[in-house]
């Protein structure tokens, strides 16, 4: 593992800080300045309910400016043990109103969204007998909208790319995987 020495704040905002740092090249004695982006870690759930149907939320994303077919997910709020799973309970709740009991909740897979740029992890979960328990307790910018559907329905999707953000694809691709 490489030393990635003087790092610096570069330019902070609410979600991500531009950083750099110093790394000395493979193959010289050489050092050059990289720039990553620091962030807290992410997460998403794949909720499934009781009748076997995952649900879907489509929401506006600002990044493409269009309406985007996911799965419910945000940012970890807390750091420290269990506050992945913490905050993939809570972002289910507050977007979709939606819940299941603790040990309805299965880690599916922990992955880098940009290895060569983002300083974070995204851990992605399944909720297995979701149902709607709770109001929706969406954040001041959000406006969404709760699809179920057939898991076949879901491979569809998937593959005509009408789910397109990678964090949700992969997060239902290992879920499909690991399902029978």
């Amino acid at each position: 593992m490489k030393e990635r020495k003087n790092w610096k704040d570069l330019y902070p905002t609410p979600i991500y800080t531009l950083a750099s740092f110093d790394i000395q090249l493979p193959r010289s004695e050489e050092e050059k300045t990289y720039y990553v982006l620091k962030s807290k870690n992410w997460v998403n759930v794949v909720p499934v309910t009781k009748s076997g149907e995952i649900l879907l939320i489509k929401q506006y994303r600002h990044g493409i400016g269009e309406i985007s077919l996911e799965i419910p997910g945000g940012i970890v709020d807390e750091e420290g043990p269990g506050s992945e799973l913490e905050s993939a309970i809570r972002e289910l709740r507050e977007e979709t109103g939606y819940a299941t009991d603790l040990s309805k909740y299965k880690l599916l897979s922990k992955f880098s969204g940009n290895p060569a740029m983002f300083t974070n992890w995204s851990y992605s979960y399944v909720a297995y007998d979701v149902e709607l328990v709770h109001e929706v307790e969406f954040d001041e910018g959000e406006d969404i909208e709760i699809v179920l559907k057939k898991p076949e329905e879901v491979k569809r999707l998937l593959l005509d790319g009408v789910i397109h953000h990678p964090h949700m694809a992969a997060a239902l691709g290992i879920y499909f995987l690991q399902t029978k």
